[in-house]
């Protein structure tokens, strides 16, 4: 606390006593009066009188003026000063009634009249010692004069009594002093403490913010890590679910392709009547749908070979205006709204159509009596680590409905495969699934808000890729200035590697119908010791990727060892992507599973159609 501070509360305690000291002053002043009435001149003691009254009044309106002010610390010295002059002016007419009153005086009325000084000038050191220029602007005009007048008297009991009154004034000095520095250090110590309660206080509101701040922390993060412990457990649901997709596509890659190339081959027949012929094709139909469903559990899976390019995601809404209301019906009405700045993305672009496809018909589906479904695109910027994205620019696809919405469980499990709440036969559950593998594969990610009877809304996050450079469409490749085209032999020799016995069955007796001369092995092993005897020609290989043992790749590559000019046919009931060494050029043939008839041959024959000089050329240049 500064000494500014302290002044002000001890002017400020002057002027708290002023009533009691201005009650005394009037009281004494009353009685001095009627004790001196019949002794000194009435005129002399009414004009002391009405001075005494005067100053009173005059300090009673200080006091007045001074609680409306109320001061502050730095302007104390100002009111102090106004005090000081008061207490010295009512010490003056208390040291002039001493003076004036006290010879006229009786024996007994000048020692009445000594005691009331005395005693103005002891009550002084208490109420006036908190300030002691008050305290001593009173005492000494007062002191001095009775003093004075005491020892003009001449005798030596008179000036001996003069003495004392000099020390008495010395003694309460002192005793003010004294009573000064204990009211100084008491109010130092009051300021300390309320300035030490203060502080605990601030420190107490800080300690109390500090453990809120923390606890809300305490509770983000908890929350972040439910959340993070809620993705990692969707993630590893899917991705075992995914798996298990990969898997069984697999297999039922393998039994289409025995289906549809038999049934190609039957269609195809000649002598069948219009009936046999439209439910072969019907059964061929049906095979298709279900190469659809598998390509999706393969797009879930991540498994399925991706074409992506930088495409202008508000562009490929645009395109299909015409598609989407046929798709709605006439009860949906379709509110789209699109930035105007291009939102280019690097995605296939039949995939992004589907993920569009099928995300607003999830909504339609769930506004059986009609609705709204808003679209709409916009850039957003995410500043920190969210549930299944990093920082950075996205470009994001929001389809919003007015639908009935889903609960918390349904929420859950909208993205597992087969997972559906539609009737039987009016959903397959592979719809939002298979968008999700599309946009995970894309590298952004779905965020999906709903509430039973509120609607739901899909938030697609998928990243910003820069713009696309126009480029002039490339020449088709030339070999000594003409096109590479050559027709391909009719007779070919074929080594057919596969380990399922159907598909090999059926894939021999495809490549043997056109002609071809087929030898089969069932691993890469027995392929190997075919290929090992130089007298018997091989023109191509046609070879499944995943086997037992020695693989697809690994194969093609030890036969390319000994017959360099040897060319090699790649089926798989994977995609390319999953299964073919990164080495391994695009530049090879590949044929995915399941294929027909049409399509096996029609890829055989483009490999046999080609030069091998234009093949290595093609593979350097790419």
């Amino acid at each position: 606390m500064s000494g500014v501070d302290i002044q002000g509360e001890q002017i400020r305690t002057l002027y708290r006593q002023t009533q009691i000291v201005l009650l005394a002053n009037c009281v004494n002043a009353t009685i001095v009066s009627a004790l001196l009435w019949t002794s000194t001149s009435h005129a002399l003691l009414l004009g002391w009188l009405a001075a005494m009254a005067l100053v009173t009044l005059g300090r009673v309106i200080l006091s007045r003026q001074y609680r409306r002010a109320a001061p502050q610390a730095g302007e104390a010295r100002v009111w102090g000063t106004r005090y000081v002059l008061g207490s010295a002016l009512s010490g003056v007419l208390w040291g002039g009634a001493g003076f004036f009153f006290l010879q006229d005086a009786s024996p007994v009325s000048q020692l009445l009249l000594v005691f009331f000084v005395g005693g103005m000038c002891s009550a002084a050191a208490g109420t006036l010692a908190a300030y002691l220029p008050a305290f001593i602007a009173f005492i000494s005009p007062a002191l001095v004069a009775l003093a004075l007048r005491v020892a003009l008297f001449g005798d030596s009991l008179h000036q001996v009594l003069a003495g004392v009154i000099v020390f008495y004034g010395i003694g309460l000095l002192a005793v003010a002093r004294v009573n000064h520095r204990a009211i100084a250090e008491a109010l130092a110590l009051r300021y300390e403490n309320a300035e030490l309660v203060a502080s605990l206080s601030r420190a107490q509101r800080s300690l109390e913010q500090n453990n809120r701040t923390l606890e809300q922390r305490v509770a983000d993060r908890g929350e972040a890590l439910r959340q993070q412990t809620e993705a990692l457990r969707d993630a590893q649901r899917l991705e075992a679910v995914g798996r298990l997709a990969g898997g069984v596509a697999h297999d039922f890659n393998n039994l289409l392709t025995i289906i549809l190339a038999n049934l190609s081959e039957l269609v195809d027949q000649q002598g069948l009547d219009a009936r046999t012929r439209g439910a072969l094709r019907e059964m061929r139909d049906a095979a298709s749908k279900g190469a659809d469903l598998v390509r999706q559990l393969l797009t879930f899976s991540r498994r399925q070979r991706a074409a992506p390019e930088t495409l202008d995601l508000n562009r490929t809404l645009g395109g299909m205006d015409r598609l989407l209301p046929r798709l709605l019906g006439e009860r949906i009405t379709l509110d789209l709204t699109l930035q105007t700045e291009p939102l280019f993305v690097h995605m296939d672009p039949t995939q992004m159509e589907q993920v569009i496809v099928n995300l607003i018909t999830n909504a339609r589906d769930a506004m059986p009596a009609g609705g709204v479904i808003r679209v709409g695109t916009e850039t957003v910027e995410r500043s920190g680590p969210t549930r299944g994205s990093a920082p950075g620019r996205y470009a994001l696809l929001r389809v919003a409905d007015t639908g009935v919405g889903m609960d918390g469980g349904t929420r859950q499990r909208i993205f597992e495969p087969f997972f559906t709440t539609k009737e039987v036969g009016k959903g397959t559950g592979l719809g939002l699934s298979t968008a999700y593998g599309i946009v995970e594969q894309g590298g952004g990610h779905i965020e999906v808000s709903s509430e039973p009877g509120r609607g739901s809304s899909f938030d697609v996050y998928l990243p910003l890729a820069a713009a696309p450079i126009e480029r002039a469409a490339s020449a088709p490749r030339l070999v000594s200035g003409f096109r590479a085209i050559t027709r391909a032999p009719a007779q070919a020799s074929v080594l057919l590697v596969e380990d399922e016995p159907t598909v090999r069955a059926v894939t021999r007796r495809i490549l043997e119908k056109a002609g071809h001369r087929v030898r089969t092995a069932p691993n890469a092993e027995l392929a190997l010791e075919i290929a090992a005897d130089a007298a018997q020609p091989i023109d191509l290989v046609v070879t499944d990727v995943v086997m037992a043992g020695m693989d697809g790749p690994s194969l093609a590559e030890r036969l390319r060892a000994a017959r360099p000019e040897l060319k090699t046919l790649f089926i798989s009931g994977y995609s390319h992507d999953h299964v073919m060494p990164r080495d391994v050029p695009r530049s090879l043939a590949f044929l995915a599973k399941p294929f027909t008839h049409d399509a096996l041959l029609a890829k055989v024959t483009e490999l046999l159609a080609e030069p091998p000089s234009v093949r290595r050329a093609v593979a350097r240049e790419e």
